[in-house]
C-alpha cells in the first residue's frame, strides 16, 4: 500500500474481529516506531506489546473508549482489540520533548498497521496508575498512550466538518468522522483570512 493511500484510508477503529495478529507483524510496527524521529535523538521510548488474553482484558479495563458516543459505549466482548502496544517513556520528567516522540511513534505504528489492513486506535484516556500496575512497570516508566489493534470489524467514513467535531454512529452503526476541508486549513505563500 502506498503511504498516501494508507493515510487517506486510516480511521480509528473501535470494533475488531477476534482474529490473532502475528507477533512478527506487531514487532514490525514497533520497529517502525523505533525509527521515528526523536527530539535531540534522546530515544526515551520503549514499547510494551500485549497479546495474551488475560492481560488484554486487564489492559482493556484501564482504557476510555469513544468519548463522543452517547450513551457511554465500549466494544463488546466479541469486538475487543486482539493486541495492544503501550508507548512507554523512560524518565519522562527529564525529557521536555517526549510527547513529540511518542506522537510520531504512534503515527508510525498506526500507518504500519493500516498498510497491513490492521485497524488501530490511539488511546490517551488511560487509567495510567492501574495500567502501570497491571503491566508491572518500573517506577521510572510513564505510560504515554496505548494503541489498540485488530482486524477491522467496522469501516468509519469521513464527512466534511460542518457544525461539530464530534463523531457519531448512524442508525446502521456506521461511524461518521467529521474532518476539516483542505481548502479551509491551507495557506500558500500568504496567510488567507477566514470569514
Amino acid at each position: 500500500m502506498e503511504v498516501y493511500d494508507a493515510i487517506l484510508g486510516r480511521r480509528s477503529i473501535r470494533r475488531f474481529q477476534q482474529k490473532t495478529i502475528p507477533l512478527e507483524l506487531l514487532k514490525r510496527f514497533v520497529n517502525a516506531a523505533r525509527l521515528a524521529p526523536s527530539a535531540a535523538n534522546l530515544q526515551p521510548l520503549e514499547f510494551f506489546i500485549v497479546t495474551e488474553k488475560e492481560l488484554r482484558s486487564r489492559v482493556f479495563e484501564t482504557l476510555g473508549w469513544a468519548g463522543y458516543i452517547k450513551p457511554k459505549w465500549v466494544p463488546s466482548e466479541n469486538e475487543r482489540p486482539m493486541a495492544y502496544i503501550a508507548i512507554l517513556v523512560r524518565d519522562a520528567s527529564k525529557n521536555p520533548w517526549y510527547v513529540r516522540d511518542a506522537s510520531l511513534a504512534a503515527g508510525y505504528i498506526v500507518l504500519m498497521a493500516e498498510s497491513e489492513n490492521i485497524g488501530s486506535c490511539i488511546i490517551c484516556k488511560v487509567d495510567r496508575e492501574k495500567l502501570h500496575e497491571n503491566l508491572e512497570l518500573p517506577e521510572n516508566y510513564y505510560v504515554d498512550s496505548v494503541i489498540a489493534l485488530g482486524h477491522k470489524a467496522e469501516h468509519p467514513v469521513v464527512e466534511d466538518l460542518k457544525n461539530s467535531i464530534e463523531y457519531w454512529r448512524d442508525e446502521k452503526e456506521v461511524l461518521h468522522v467529521p474532518k476539516r476541508k483542505l481548502e479551509d486549513i491551507i495557506h500558500i505563500n500568504k496567510f488567507r483570512k477566514r470569514k
